[in-house]
């Protein structure tokens, strides 16, 4: 059993209790959530569709490949790799997968943390397993305005707001091309999630609805189009309009008509009776329709959820299951972090850090205060893991905090754990764990042994025999 493994038994042997008695929390395996939007993402109990595959979502639908409807269609943002963590689940990938971003074709070291993503998927005996992934971005093109005080920055003249926990390329200028991947708001703004340089960008692009002709939400276009709801256009910027070269059709629902299952993320646009109206699609909702980290009447505009259920006629969901998300304070995408092979390379994830000092190799992670885990490796063999995890309940009177801490070297394995519940700010339980694992195939030790067992000391015994004789000799 590797480290990452005994890592995830621990947290389970220790949550176990708190796990069932939350139903929020109650879920298949989710990814941990190093950043990005939304925070944890616990998955709806039992999977969507009834039957909760393992790693993810299930669903009752036949697999893609076996003919008829089945498979899941998530639409929502990467908060994670392992392999991408899209929602708060695991979905695994392979060259087998198509990839495309805004519909060029496209390989995985283009994914990041904070893209918006399209993935089509099956379950197979290792959890979800991705079709196609298609990344989305609102915008690709030229800044024509940054942000200053409280007006946004602008990519061809377009507002772009900057979302809470949103990773965001430093020092961005007026006239560099940037790609921005995020969600629009009831205005039809976006709420970035990513935004990061693209300077080899060779046509610009944009993502949304043609309400009139000529115009893509507030941005010209050369030509019109008819109105729909989505729409991916690409072509060049004059610097007042976008020359249109090439259209496409819906691109954040490319697998329409294919798909039973639904996992989709957005912002709340509004509300009327049983339709909730989000990030372009309508979710129908009804007595059955659970909800997780707050209640119906909480709902807002601009709110941002995610939608467990299944897909009716086009962008239409019968919710089963509705989650509020959290956000989290915004993060820098570091210089040599950019779109090509970022998701390897961003020290919040994948990366040495900057302790490389002494032969140490460190990595932290963190998610909007919720999880923090630290790896750090020594020249001298020696790993020590710690994952800090912090849960609130939705009315914020209880508290969980968890720590689990494994250091691993060539002759053993200690792991510590703890766990702590606070009830309005008074801790009313705490659990701790200590274990040793002494590795059998260390031989350092038995020698040891065996040289303590070659020191004999029964000869000083004769030394006392030798006083006796002179006590014997006293009377003469």
């Amino acid at each position: 059993m590797n480290t990452a493994t005994r890592l995830l038994c621990a947290f389970a042997f220790m949550c176990g209790p708190l796990l069932l008695a939350s139903p929020s929390l109650n879920a298949a395996p989710a990814c941990l959530e190093p950043g990005g939007m939304g925070g944890t993402g616990a998955v709806a109990t039992g999977g969507i569709g009834g039957t909760g595959a393992p790693g993810g979502i299930g669903g009752t639908g036949a697999p893609a490949d076996e003919g008829g409807i089945g498979g899941t269609g998530i639409v929502g943002t990467i908060t994670g790799f392992g392999s991408i963590c899209v929602n708060g689940v695991e979905v695994h990938f392979d060259s087998t997968a198509s990839l495309s971003e805004n519909g060029m074709p496209g390989s995985s070291n283009q994914l990041a943390i904070g893209q918006v993503v399209a993935v089509e998927a099956r379950t197979s005996p290792r959890g979800l397993e991705a079709l196609s992934i298609e990344i989305l971005h609102a915008f690709e093109g030229p800044i024509t305005d940054v942000a200053t005080g409280a007006a946004p920055m602008r990519v061809m003249g377009q507002p772009v707001r900057v979302a809470a926990g949103a990773r965001v390329a430093e020092g961005l200028r007026i006239g560099e091309p940037v790609r921005v991947s995020g969600l629009r708001n009831a205005q039809g703004t976006v709420v970035a999630s990513r935004i990061e340089r693209a300077p080899k960008l060779a046509q610009v692009s944009a993502i949304g609805a043609i309400e009139r002709a000529g115009d893509l939400q507030g941005l010209a276009l050369s030509k019109p189009l008819a109105p729909q709801s989505e729409v991916l256009v690409r072509g060049t910027w004059n610097g007042r309009q976008l020359n249109v070269i090439q259209t496409r059709s819906d691109p954040g629902i490319p697998f329409a008509g294919r798909v039973r299952n639904a996992l989709v993320e957005g912002l709340v646009r509004g509300q009327q009776g049983d339709r909730i109206e989000f990030g372009g699609f309508t979710a129908y909702v009804d007595r059955g329709t659970a909800y997780a980290g707050g209640q119906a009447s909480d709902l807002a505009i601009d709110q941002r959820i995610r939608v467990t259920g299944v897909f009716g006629q086009g962008r239409d969901i019968r919710a089963e299951r509705i989650e509020f998300s959290r956000e989290q304070p915004a993060t820098p995408i570091r210089e040599g972090s950019g779109q090509q092979g970022s998701s390897a390379q961003e020290t919040e994830q994948h990366g040495n850090g900057d302790s490389a000092r002494d032969g140490l190799e460190s990595r932290e992670r963190s998610s909007d205060g919720e999880t923090r885990e630290r790896i750090e490796r020594s020249d001298d063999g020696e790993t020590r893991e710690r994952v800090e995890r912090r849960e609130t309940s939705a009315s914020g009177d209880l508290e969980r905090r968890e720590r689990v801490e494994i250091r691993e070297s060539a002759d053993r394995v200690e792991t510590r754990e703890r766990i702590e519940v606070f009830e309005n700010g008074v801790r009313i339980e705490r659990i701790e764990r200590v274990e040793r694992i002494e590795r059998p195939d260390s031989v350092d030790k038995p020698e040891r042994v065996e040289r303590v067992e070659r020191v004999e000391r029964p000869e000083h015994v004769e030394q006392v025999e030798r006083v006796e004789r002179v006590d014997r000799s006293g009377p003469h």
